[in-house]
């Protein structure tokens, strides 16, 4: 069964196709990371371009498996039209490995593709726990009753039966969405003239930045190092430089007052930049050895903090008056 002919064809929704990226992965491997870099690249650009984590993810492996599953082209057309209608420029994200030829069929060859892997052991692991935690997006992997939404598995490439896949450890399970999801990537690799493979672990390295700058645009904005959506912060992961600072923030925040009290983390950081900036403006012995900047740069950060402290407050502001609003509804 093939997709829709809106792919084949263009699709009606826009007769210029917007997306100019496509970077994929198993996820669990820096997709957010990623993101971030690209959407700091096109901010570089002011072009107004912007980039998306995960879009349509979910959506995506649903009508995959309904199709692999009823053969119904309805499926195909609904996956059609989330290709046709994406509104980025680029989008970072799992789900789109087995349907790679249909991104290629509606945005032509000039569709850059970057393909994205972790280690695959740390990555299963990585996919075992999240799965454990959040089971609603892993259907065919969980045994939850929440595993509601689908992703594709095996059975949906004739590679096994359904009964052989549900009697599969997860571990297993994973191992195999692990290197059939890499292996669809570069299979279908050739169908973009450019396209290049990023190790998660080496995002942090210039000259990994540098080549993401060169891919996304050709500009000379490098990202920063990028760490997002990580369950574990590791101090000694930093630059020397930052490494007490780290220390110092982290050292007090407490895990369960972020978890139940809601203005916890906007105090907790508040106080912190405060005092970082205290110390750094006269020199204090809290800064354990750390070069504070110039004064010109903390006082450029010190009108950033102002600017966004006063957009906060608007908007705090505002929802407060929303609430009040229906407190004098209800009363």
């Amino acid at each position: 069964m093939t997709l829709g002919s809106d792919v084949a064809h263009g699709g009606a929704s826009d007769p210029r196709p917007k997306l100019k990226i496509l970077c994929v992965g198993t996820g669990r491997d820096g997709t957010q990371s990623l993101n971030h870099m690209i959407e700091y690249i096109f901010a570089g650009m002011g072009d107004g371009r912007h980039s998306m984590h995960e879009y349509c993810c979910r959506e995506f492996y649903r009508a995959f498996c309904e199709l692999k599953e009823t053969g119904d082209p309805a499926h195909a057309d609904m996956i059609a039209r989330m290709i046709a209608d994406c509104p980025h420029d680029s989008i970072v994200g799992n789900g789109y490995a087995a349907i790679l030829p249909e991104f290629a069929a509606h945005y032509g060859r000039g569709l850059k593709l970057v393909h994205l892997h972790r280690d695959r052991d740390a990555c299963i692991d990585s996919l075992m726990t999240n799965c454990a935690l959040f089971p609603i997006a892993y259907g065919y992997y969980s045994s939850s009753p929440e595993a509601a939404v689908k992703r594709m598995a095996a059975f949906h490439f004739g590679e096994m039966s359904r009964a052989e896949w549900d009697r599969l450890p997860i571990a297993d399970k994973f191992a195999w969405y692990y290197d059939k999801t890499h292996a669809l990537i570069r299979q279908h690799a050739a169908l973009f003239d450019a396209h290049i493979e990023i190790a998660t672990e080496s995002l942090d390295d210039e000259a990994c930045r540098r080549a993401i700058a060169d891919f996304v645009g050709g500009d000379r904005t490098i990202p920063p190092k990028t760490h997002l959506n990580a369950s574990v912060i590791d101090i000694a992961a930093f630059a020397k430089q930052y490494q007490f600072k780290m220390h110092w923030l982290m050292g007090r925040l407490n895990m369960e007052e972020l978890a139940k009290d809601d203005v916890y983390a906007l105090n907790y950081f508040l106080d912190k930049y405060i005092a970082w900036t205290g110390y750094q403006i006269t020199g204090a012995p809290q800064l354990g050895g750390t070069a504070p900047p110039q004064a010109r740069e903390i006082a450029a950060d010190l009108e950033r903090a102002a600017k966004i402290l006063e957009a906060g407050l608007r908007e705090v502001d505002g929802l407060y008056k929303l609430v009040r609003n229906r407190n004098k509804d209800d009363d």
